[in-house]
């Protein structure tokens, strides 16, 4: 009597939970200094896209490996279908998601060294302008560039995560042009999804009609309150 090649069913159920667990103790590892809640939901997709792929591999390799020694040509079909068909696919799905979720860091942004200016400027404690000011003081928790280009680049609509993989393309190729602009004059209207509904923002008398203001297109925030980032000359 020959012994099966194969694991036990028993090894296939403990196998996933054991990769899970290496990669979210890898993942939640203490670094010593204050850490912002956790995404957790980011952090298991996170973990189990990378459970798929060791998966997908050790079945690909399991069935390259043995498929000369005594495994039946239709159970190595199936492994062999599985690993190149099936683990590939949540792998795409939730490396996507995560992928969308970590694009709204800073980190992101600044990543593209042709918008290090803006970040330098919004993190800079000194400066007066509007995106630093709301860094500093932290009126916007966390994905501070995100919160106020949600219509932009690869956050917005279709059409402008197009936009935006076009972004990513210059950025990596080095074709984009200085000094940086926007494709089209900015949205106030954004700002009023946190400003507007602020008991603050409703007090102070010079905001008196400046929502409607806003809506029609007839006011800008940057008005009053100064430019939002380093004026065009100082972008080169």
């Amino acid at each position: 009597m020959t012994r099966s090649l194969l694991p036990s069913p028993g090894a296939w159920r403990v196998a996933p939970l054991l990769v899970l667990a290496a990669s979210s103790l890898l993942a939640h590892a203490a670094t010593g200094t204050y850490q912002p809640p956790k995404d957790y939901a980011k952090d298991w997709a996170w973990d189990i896209a990378l459970a798929f792929t060791v998966a997908s591999i050790g079945l690909i390799l399991y069935t390259l490996i043995f498929r000369r020694h005594r495994l039946a040509a239709l159970q190595s079909r199936w492994l062999l279908f599985l690993g190149v068909c099936v683990a590939p696919f949540p792998v795409m799905v939730l490396s996507s998601a995560v992928g969308l979720e970590e694009a709204k860091a800073v980190s992101f942004c600044k990543s593209c060294h042709v918008m290090n200016t803006f970040v330098a400027d919004m993190e800079n404690p000194v400066s007066v302008r509007l995106a630093a000011l709301h860094y500093q003081n932290r009126y916007i928790q966390d994905y501070h560039c995100y919160a106020c280009h949600t219509d932009y680049g690869l956050f917005g609509t279709v059409e402008a995560k197009i936009g935006g993989l076009g972004h990513v393309w210059r950025a990596t190729a080095g074709t984009y042009s200085l000094p940086v602009r926007m494709k089209e004059q900015y949205r106030f209207t954004i700002c009023l999804n946190c400003h507007g509904q602020s008991q603050k923002f409703i007090a102070q008398k010079a905001h008196a009609g400046i929502v409607e203001r806003i809506l029609n297109g007839e006011a800008t925030c940057t008005q009053c309150h100064g430019l939002s980032h380093p004026p065009r000359q100082e972008r080169g």
